[in-house]
């Protein structure tokens, strides 16, 4: 080999180790640009010292609000695993009148069938789905006065007889059809056939067919989980029917018609309803309370479990020196898949941060606010939150974190003008997202536990 060949050779394998043992910090750009003897020094500091531990979700609105997107989508069906344990999501809707229903005597329903357009499917989907719709009992509104959460309770507001079931193979971007044969609620369109007033005004028409109680319980032992657009065109109750209304066509049969009564964004209000069991799981001894040594912090969807913390030495490492901080970042690692046995790909793709205000309600803290407004575009991107994979070196395992900046929430807490010490981590899509992360805790011997990494300026 020549010479020079030699030489190119030993500069490629020195890059390549170079590379491989070298970390990257965005942290310490631009500190070795001061000047010798500068006054003013750029630190760095790690709290380790934060309190944690996970507590129930509170109830979460799920009502619909008015103009919401109709691509808005719901939850439906349950997961089960030993984790996390059973969580369930089901559904009540309204359905409006409609125009393209006329009204006249001598009725005859030749069909009546609920239309649901379901997304996608999450969990296992390769086992069959049981849907079943039960006729809702009792009056909801769509109206500024009325909202409902996550816990509403449905106890004897519902037919417990179902109008109709039918099982499902899951394939995603499908509108099921389910067949009404229940006597007694064809009935009803029956013994008001004529009735304008019914018929043409959506509260009396509401007042008068409540709704649907829709459930959804799968075949496997897993469970599966439906993500449904009800607000979707697609999603709609549909007769076919004659009455005098309908044309008389040349033959002696009737000439059937369709009424298609829509659930839409604007007068139709949908509720999803979230349950869990944590029965016979480690979390059930860790949930709330707040003196627990686990190791590990978990955040679920569907307004399942959270975690809460708060920095425990704050106000004695605030007292050492003025400070200016120049970052602050949040970090929590993602346990490992193999010893989670939650694999990677099915973590939430984003956590997000806020304080608990006075009344127990949440809110996201300062920084996501500023860089909303600064970026719109971006939805506070740089605030952080995504899952992110990082790796030591060329050659080490990948690990995985969720990593939240926030500089200008945290020197407002120095400075005082923010004094809530009180946080929470939980889903940024919760509504629509029953998946969970399962993270290192604040317990001392995890050397991956939760921390600031701060870079700051003594004054």
């Amino acid at each position: 080999m020549k010479k020079k060949e030699l030489w190119l050779s030993a500069i490629i394998i020195v890059l390549i180790g170079a590379l491989a043992s070298c970390e990257y910090n965005n942290n310490a750009l631009g500190t070795d640009l001061l000047p010798p003897g500068d006054n003013v020094i750029v630190h760095g500091d790690t709290i380790f010292e934060i309190d944690a531990y996970t507590l129930r979700g509170k109830p979460v609105k799920t009502s619909e609000l008015f103009g919401s997107a109709a691509t808005r989508l719901m939850l439906l069906g349950s997961l089960e695993d030993t984790i996390i344990g059973l969580s369930k999501a089901e559904l009540v809707t309204q359905f409006n009148n409609t125009a393209t229903y006329r009204v006249a005597d001598n009725l005859e329903i030749d069909s009546l069938f609920l239309a649901l357009h379901i997304y996608d499917f999450l969990g296992e989907i390769e086992q069959d789905v049981n849907l079943s719709v039960y006729e809702f009992t009792e009056r909801i509104y769509f109206d500024a006065d009325h909202t409902y959460y996550s816990d509403y309770d449905i106890e004897g507001k519902y037919d417990p007889v179902p109008l109709v079931q039918r099982t499902i193979t899951p394939k995603n971007g499908t509108t099921y059809e389910l067949l009404i044969e229940d006597q007694d609620f064809i009935d009803k369109f029956t013994a008001i056939q004529s009735d304008t007033t019914t018929f043409y005004n959506d509260s009396i028409f509401k007042d008068y067919f409540n709704g649907f109680y829709i459930t959804a319980e799968p075949v496997s032992s897993d469970g599966t989980m439906a993500r449904i657009q009800l607000n979707s065109s697609q999603s709609r109750l549909t007769m076919r029917y004659a009455n005098d209304s309908t044309d008389v066509d040349s033959t002696a049969e009737r000439d059937f018609a369709y009424a298609h009564f829509a659930i839409d964004q604007y007068r139709s209000q949908k509720i999803n309803l979230f349950e869990h069991d944590y029965t016979g799981t480690s979390l059930e001894g860790i949930i709330d309370d707040e003196q627990s040594n686990s190791p590990y912090a978990y955040v679920q969807g569907m307004a399942g479990v959270n975690t809460r913390f708060s920095f425990a030495n704050l106000q004695e490492w605030m007292d050492q020196n003025p400070l200016i901080i120049n970052s602050a970042t949040l970090v929590f690692d993602v346990v490992p898949e193999e010893e989670s046995g939650v694999l990677y790909d099915d973590l939430p793709n984003r956590l997000m941060l806020g304080t608990i205000l006075d009344n127990y309600d949440y809110e996201p803290i300062y920084d996501y606010y500023v860089l909303l407004v600064n970026d719109p575009t971006q939805q506070a991107s740089r605030f952080g939150g995504y899952k992110k994979a990082e790796s030591k070196g060329m050659f080490s395992d990948t690990t995985y974190t969720y990593r939240f900046n926030i500089g200008l929430h945290f020197q407002y807490m120095l400075d005082g003008a923010k004094e809530d010490n009180d946080f929470i981590l939980q889903l940024d899509d919760g509504l629509i997202n029953p998946e969970y992360s399962k993270l290192w805790s604040n317990l001392p011997a995890n050397e991956r536990r939760i921390r600031l990494e701060i870079v700051y300026l003594k004054l």
